[in-house]
């Protein structure tokens, strides 16, 4: 278990660091699944959570001296994306995983569960206090409006289950399904901002593939997907539940 566990987080690791335990007691992972890295920069870096108490475990953090998993109903708290550095104002800012009551349930911000109801929140911390971010509508709160293309990113990623993919080159174990692939960028355009993101088909049986997804991103805040195109696929089929 110690093995495959590792095959799976060096691929999405702040996103499944949990998650991965939970779907791998239902799946039998191949070993090429560890080649796809994330490409995606992690912010390992957490001072501000670091400096009240919590410690570096893993991908995670554990923050139990601070009641943060109790207070806020986290079954995982771990590092977030570093693009969301570039929102405004510049919190620190962690995810929260939770489980909810089904998938009907509306205290999450991203859906992050395959069979099991599990969402992603955020945790900020303002001055001395620590505030949970448990919807959208409290997200754009706090930092629309969007007002630069590297804000527009951040909200991308903070609102979907895409993320950033610098590296086009192949994965071992996969191949192109695309003619090109272009990296991760963000650019105003008419409405907002376009970024091109990356996702993967995670949940379910087959090849896994992975896809390039253009997202409008507008001014106010709203992230909408206008286009997805497969860019990696495999023909190793697995199922993951």
């Amino acid at each position: 278990m110690g093995v495959i566990y590792k095959l799976v987080i060096s691929m999405f690791p702040h996103r499944y660091i949990l998650f991965g335990l939970i779907a791998l007691i239902f799946v039998c992972i191949p070993q090429y699944y560890a080649a796809l890295p994330s490409n995606a920069s992690i912010n390992i870096d957490s001072n501000a959570f670091i400096d009240s108490g919590c410690f570096a475990d893993g991908y995670g953090l554990d923050c139990s001296s601070l009641g943060l998993d109790q207070r806020f109903g986290c079954m995982q708290i771990s590092n977030a994306s570093s693009a969301l550095e570039n929102l405004s104002p510049l919190l620190p800012v962690v995810e929260c995983l939770f489980l909810g009551k089904d998938y009907s349930s509306q205290d999450g911000i991203v859906r992050e569960g395959c069979m099991m109801p599990l969402f992603r929140r955020y945790i900020a911390k303002q001055g001395d206090e620590f505030k949970l971010i448990s919807s959208k509508e409290e997200f754009l709160s706090i930092f629309a409006p969007v007002e630069t293309k590297e804000e527009a990113l951040a909200f991308a990623v903070a609102l979907t289950s895409s993320l950033p993919r610098y590296d086009t080159s192949v994965p071992e174990g996969y191949f192109s399904a695309a003619s090109s692939i272009e990296p991760t960028y963000a650019e105003e355009t008419e409405g907002g901002y376009k970024v091109h993101l990356f996702d993967s088909e995670l949940c379910g049986c087959g090849s896994h593939p992975y896809y390039a997804i253009e997202y409008l991103v507008t001014r106010a805040g709203n992230v909408t997907e206008l286009s997805r195109e497969k860019v990696y696929d495999s023909t190793i089929q697995i199922c993951v539940d």
